[in-house]
């Protein structure tokens, strides 16, 4: 290619919309070309450094987004189509943010990266903030509905007649302790346990006369929560005709009649103890967490650690042979002893275990336990000059407001994995945004 023709060639990459990069897929995808058209969307053109080295993409992204990032890589890191997509924020200097969306291509070529050959990704740059903004306001705003479906403590649901799937609000879950979304419902509704058996005849005959034709229904009947007890529920029901006048969709709720007689047995279970540790199992503090952290009020600040003791093998062999005891046990010991009794401690596996704070007044106690409890663990069996000894990683994640249990244990071992890449007892707090 002559002179000429890489020069228009240039000037075409240039005024291309969101501009034009290679990015080489190292640890902090280096920017190996990019378009003025690229620089200015990810930062200003007057805050671009004029350098030969290259720079990196992920020193450019916003900090709080950093593990958001980092997960979207590595679960696009063996994509079969060779494709990558990835989206953050940048601060601009006014205090704004601006989100950005990168996508691209892997090419033939490579990039050499310390001792690692890495591939090399031809991109496009794009502004996605005006999309970004109406999706969180649209998230917000279902939020809201769901608060408000929450407040209600009512149990509302959809029948979809084609597919033949009955979907609850997320309430139904909390209650029963199965999934919101029922496919292949008729077939369910004869062999269901959680209706009580003698009401399940009359339930069934008005299921049928709705998909008959009736309109409204209105009826009484009793179902099984989680822990067994039989609560009494009305159940509204209504027939949705589409444009045609044809049935597709049965929606409506279920009302408690006596929510008293659920509240006491919730608040006497008694968890099943590690007979190792003597802290919850962890059936029983999952149970507890998952309650603890969907009842949480909108302005207490909770926390869950995920604990996971390293070396704990070869050491606890010697401690056995020799004092007969289980460091394990030691450990749970400390555990019930740092935390309050109002706290939830439970065993997740053979050398992890999960704590989960309620209530805490401020996040710098949380920094203070965790810090504590790095040393009260180092030092159950520890020594200044040898490399064998007990350490543990932390990973935390902040709760502000009721989340999902699931949501706050996979921030807890994102978290995890930042702190067991140092090699001393550490632990990491989930830098994503509360709630």
């Amino acid at each position: 290619m002559d002179e000429i023709n890489k020069q228009q060639l240039n000037q075409l990459l240039q005024t291309a919309p969101g501009g034009i990069a290679k990015l080489a897929f190292d640890d902090m995808l280096t920017i190996l070309y990019a378009t003025d058209t690229f620089y200015s969307l990810i930062k200003n053109v007057s805050d671009k450094v004029i350098t030969k080295a290259p720079l990196a993409l992920l020193k450019i992204v916003y900090s709080a987004d950093m593990i958001y990032v980092t997960q979207q890589l590595a679960a696009q890191k063996h994509r079969e189509d060779g494709m990558i997509n990835i989206n953050f924020r940048t601060l601009q200097y006014d205090g704004s943010f601006k989100w950005v969306m990168i996508t691209g291509n892997k090419t033939q070529e490579t990039y050499l990266f310390g001792m690692k050959t890495v591939p090399i990704y031809s991109c496009i740059a794009m502004d996605i903030t005006n999309l970004m903004v109406n999706y969180k306001k649209l998230e917000q705003t279902n939020d809201y509905h769901n608060k408000i479906l929450e407040l209600s403590r009512d149990l509302y649901f959809e029948y979809e007649i084609a597919t033949d799937t009955l979907s609850f609000s997320e309430l139904f879950r909390e209650i029963f302790g199965k999934d919101s979304v029922l496919p292949g419902f008729r077939k369910r509704l004869e062999k269901t346990k959680l209706i009580h058996p003698d009401e399940l005849p009359a339930v069934i005959s008005i299921y049928n006369s709705m998909m008959s034709g009736r309109k409204l229904a209105r009826f009484e009947l009793r179902l099984f929560s989680k822990v067994g007890v039989p609560t009494g529920y009305i159940c509204y029901a209504s027939m949705i005709f589409d444009e045609n006048r044809n049935p597709y969709k049965v929606v409506g709720k279920l009302s408690t009649m006596n929510n008293a007689t659920k509240e006491p047995e919730i608040q006497a279970y008694k968890p099943n103890l590690d007979s190792l540790t003597k802290v919850c199992s962890k059936e029983s503090a999952e149970l507890l967490i998952k309650e603890a952290a969907m009842k949480q009020q909108d302005n207490s600040l909770s926390a869950l650690f995920v604990i996971d003791i390293r070396n704990y093998k070869s050491i606890n062999e010697v401690r056995k042979s020799i004092k007969g005891e289980n460091i394990l046990t030691l450990i749970g010991e400390q555990l019930r002893n740092q935390f309050r009794t109002t706290d939830i401690v439970g065993r997740m596996g053979l050398n992890e275990f999960v704590v989960y704070m309620k209530d805490v007044q401020t996040d710098r106690n949380v920094y203070d336990k965790a810090e504590h409890l790095c040393k009260i663990i180092e030092a159950i069996y520890s020594y200044e000059h040898t490399k064998s000894g007990i350490s543990t990683s932390i990973g935390i994640t902040l709760q502000k407001g009721a989340q999902e249990y699931l949501t706050l244990l996979a921030n807890a071992n994102t978290a995890l994995v930042m702190a067991k890449k140092v090699p001393t007892s550490s632990f990491e707090v989930f830098s994503g945004a509360i709630n």
